[in-house]
């Protein structure tokens, strides 16, 4: 039986390197166990409009203590709405489709542990 789960664990493994799972983080060349994240920017004014709006969004919480809106942010929803767009493209979402493969391949092996107990 080891031998099969061996199997399904290699299958996993070629799948995982020949899919798009495990793509948000990439490995820093000069550092290991370290990773980036990629932005992607359409110009260097919208990467300067994005930190802005990170800025004026976290001065904006810090001046005000409920929904009310400072006197020195304009529209804040605006740049709230910017600082989300970048937390979409952050979010993992094809890494969550392998940790899916990888919990069911889990409790199939899982299951087959289970059997061979049972059947001992």
């Amino acid at each position: 039986m080891e031998t099969n789960e061996n199997k399904k664990a290699d299958d996993f493994i070629k799948e995982l390197k020949s899919s798009f799972y495990f793509r948000t983080l990439t490995p820093q060349r000069d550092k290991e166990g370290t990773y980036y994240a990629s932005i992607k920017f359409t110009s260097y004014i919208n990467l300067m409009f994005t930190v802005q709006d990170l800025l004026k969004i976290a001065l904006h919480t810090l001046e005000n203590s409920d929904l009310e809106n400072s006197s020195q942010i304009a529209d804040p929803a605006f740049h709230l709405t910017s600082i989300l767009e970048i937390a979409i493209q952050l979010l993992p979402c094809s890494e969550a489709e392998g940790l899916d493969k990888l919990h069911k391949l889990y409790l199939e092996i899982n299951s087959e542990n289970k059997s061979e107990q049972m059947d001992n």
